[in-house]
């Protein structure tokens, strides 16, 4: 959501991508930093399922293309991609940073998840309350989030935009022990 206010745009493989500024605190772990926020996590009853995000060829508009279409492969093929999606009241997540800046960012998300501009992932409702412990990191000991570990199985960029190659680097699942803190 900042990304585009701050001069963002769609990179290349090739292009280093400019670190997006939030209003949260940073935290530096060996030669790199990450933002003090966790994953989002569900809370309470859930359920899981998959939808299937299809895309068939219109017959009917085969005559605005010139020649005969290729339906086993290209843009004009048929598939069937199957989307798991998880179903919950609640999704929690921890951060650290200036609350206020963060409640009046928030109110502007509406959707969360990859099909959010096709009306899946709607938010109905989001708060912002303050919290005694700092679990933005680490909570008992886990990992609350892709934390910088150079045994670490994930290679992945820390911090965003997370999709980039540019400065990924091993790190812990989500979960995994950690000794940070």
């Amino acid at each position: 959501m900042l990304a585009p206010r701050q001069g963002y745009r769609h990179l290349t493989r090739d292009e280093v991508p400019a670190d997006i500024e939030l209003p949260l605190l940073k935290q530096r772990i060996g030669e790199t930093w990450v933002w003090r926020a966790s994953a989002l996590f569900p809370e309470g009853e859930t359920g899981e399922s998959v939808w299937y995000w299809r895309k068939r060829f219109r017959r009917h508009r085969a005559d605005l293309t010139t020649g005969s279409p290729n339906l086993q492969m290209g843009t004009y093929r048929d598939w069937q991609t199957p989307v798991p999606f998880l179903l919950c009241h609640r999704l929690v997540a921890y951060a650290s940073g200036d609350a206020h800046e963060v409640r009046r960012l928030l109110r502007e998300v509406r959707y969360l998840g990859k099909k959010r501009a096709h009306g899946h992932g709607r938010i109905v409702r989001m708060d912002v309350e303050p919290w005694p412990e700092d679990w933005s990191l680490s909570r008992e000991g886990r990992a609350m989030r892709w934390l910088p570990d150079q045994d670490g199985l994930r290679i992945v960029r820390p911090r965003p935009p997370y999709w980039h190659s540019h400065g990924a680097i091993p790190c812990c699942e989500v979960g995994d022990p950690t000794t940070i803190r």
